[in-house]
């Protein structure tokens, strides 16, 4: 396999949000469950929000899932959603959206990987570590919707090579 097939090949999840804040860390709790089921298929990290500095990191990766808790929707709910790159104006933050740094991985390294976002609806975002009952219920189905989209990426991919085989 070619280095650029292990980029290509390469999944990273990227967890993010507060762990500190109740729900905002049901990503966090969801990557733990992602290392231990999917260790061998990707690589995992967790931050408090999305900087610059990982577009780095997501120039090394074919395909990024991003996970987050919103205050969205109903609690528990599990919401997964493809996510390109956005050209925006350069603006120096250190927050930013999946879409935001992806174009800023693009920018700087000519990188254009896969993304998606699975957003889990929370319920509380008040100071305090623990998860309420809804959101602990949906880190399950969390875990079912990374493997999902590695479930998909792999039948792209077979169906490429199939096809190539064709040709």
């Amino acid at each position: 396999m070619s280095f650029r097939n292990e980029i290509t090949d390469r999944v990273l999840v990227i967890a993010y949000g507060n762990p500190l804040r109740c729900d905002d860390g049901v990503a966090w709790q969801a990557a733990e469950e992602i290392r231990r089921k999917l260790a061998s298929q990707v690589d995992v990290i967790c931050v408090h929000q999305l900087a610059p500095e990982l577009a780095e990191e997501i120039s090394r990766a074919g395909t990024v899932i991003f996970l987050d808790a919103t205050g969205d929707g109903d609690p528990g709910n599990v919401i997964c959603q493809a996510v390109s790159a956005e050209p925006t104006q350069a603006r120096f933050s250190h927050h930013l959206s999946p879409a935001q740094v992806l174009a800023l991985c693009y920018q700087l390294y000519e990188a254009n990987p896969r993304g998606f976002l699975i957003s889990i609806s929370g319920q509380c975002f008040d100071h305090g570590q623990g998860l309420t009952r809804s959101v602990t219920n949906a880190l399950p189905q969390t875990v079912a919707a990374v493997s999902d989209v590695l479930r998909r990426l792999k039948t792209s991919r077979d169906l490429c090579e199939s096809q190539s085989a064709v040709m």
